[in-house]
């Protein structure tokens, strides 16, 4: 009941009921909430369960519900939210180091069948468990080679195992000990981000705001302008926490920060959706130009080609003579006409050419 009584107060006083269930921190109040509705859907189960509804409604009360009310001190730790952004941020090399350890595990496993008895090792299966567990330095003792060659094998998984799991570790460690540095601006940021959110304040109603707050419309707000945009927008923040953020989102500390500036720290997912359907907009703008300059290009091209091989089929014929206009006692060589008459179209080409060259480049 008080579980109940709790889950219902913190979700009718919450400014955004959205907000309030769509964070994982406060799941774990909503689960604790329903041990009462599951003992009134059930009846009022007994301590001792007669029937398979009042097992289950048992099982869930006393195995799972206190999990998720253990859950609920998630939101104490601020920290949390530290390590479970060094898992995101080494997410991008996981894939490829599983598929490495599977191709490890399946390679191990195979030569481990191989080589020992079935009496010892009796499938598939067994080999690749024994392979897994040896690999991640567990080691039940369920299953072990007995022979020589399995020994060996086994002492060269031992052996690759320890060099690939430092990877994994080495990288998230890593991308730990980056965020711890800048644990101090990571919780700020979060903390105004979820107090925006939970106050019902959009990625628009911020830009709207910085613009409201910037009094000399210069762009910019200096800090006692973002102070009082604190203060007025009654988030829960304070006057040394504001401060605090205005130093850190000023990245090149000129004592200013620009509308850009503010809204990368503090909506960073939506502020890359916002500039990529501006990227998104221009290169379609741009694809069209070069659509519609290619397009015309082409035309003049064809129609410069069609003029060219007119003008050559009238100039092929006003070089080749025609026998009514030779003169009396003259014979028609029509062998040397037809040089003349190359010779002449060659020259007309090279010219058309250079012409043809010279409009392509004036038209780009």
């Amino acid at each position: 009941v008080i579980f109940f009584l709790e889950f219902v107060l913190r979700f009718f006083s919450a400014p955004s009921k959205k907000s309030y269930l769509s964070d994982p921190l406060n799941w774990g109040d909503v689960l604790s909430a329903m041990g009462l509705p599951v003992l009134c859907f059930s009846g009022f189960a007994q301590s001792v369960p007669e029937t398979k509804t009042e097992l289950r409604v048992q099982q869930f009360l006393l195995l799972f519900l206190p999990l998720a009310r253990f859950l609920k001190l998630l939101r104490y730790f601020e920290s949390f939210r530290l390590l479970v952004d060094a898992f995101a941020k080494s997410a991008e090399a996981l894939p490829v180091l599983t598929y490495i350890m599977a191709f490890i595990v399946l390679l191990f496993g195979t030569a481990i069948y191989v080589q020992e008895d079935r009496s010892n090792i009796p499938s598939m299966p067994h080999s690749l468990w024994l392979a897994l567990v040896t690999m991640t330095t567990v080691g039940y003792g369920d299953y072990f080679p007995v022979s020589m060659g399995g020994y060996w094998t086994v002492s060269a998984l031992t052996f690759v195992s320890v060099l690939f799991l430092a990877l994994p570790v080495g990288i998230i460690g890593h991308e730990f000990n980056v965020t711890w540095q800048k644990r101090a601006e990571m919780l700020l940021k979060t903390r105004l981000r979820n107090a925006l959110a939970k106050f019902g304040y959009s990625f628009t109603d911020v830009e709207h705001l910085f613009d409201f707050a910037d009094e000399d419309a210069d762009g910019q707000l200096q800090l006692s302008e973002f102070i009082e945009l604190i203060r007025q927008m009654r988030i829960g923040v304070s006057v040394e926490t504001a401060a605090k953020l205005f130093h850190f989102v000023d990245s090149n500390e000129d004592g200013l920060i620009d509308r850009q500036e503010f809204i990368r720290n503090v909506f960073p997912d939506e502020y890359a959706k916002h500039t990529q359907q501006i990227q998104d907009e221009s290169f379609i703008r741009s694809k069209r130009r070069i659509g519609v300059a290619l397009e015309r290009l082409d035309s003049r091209s064809s129609q410069s080609s069609t003029f060219e091989d007119e003008e050559k089929v009238q100039r092929a014929s006003t070089v080749a003579p025609k026998l009514s206009d030779l003169p009396e006692g003259s014979s028609y060589n029509e062998e040397e006409s037809m040089e003349q008459t190359e010779q002449t179209v060659e020259v007309d080409l090279d010219a058309n050419e250079t012409t043809e060259n010279a409009k392509q480049k004036s038209a780009l």
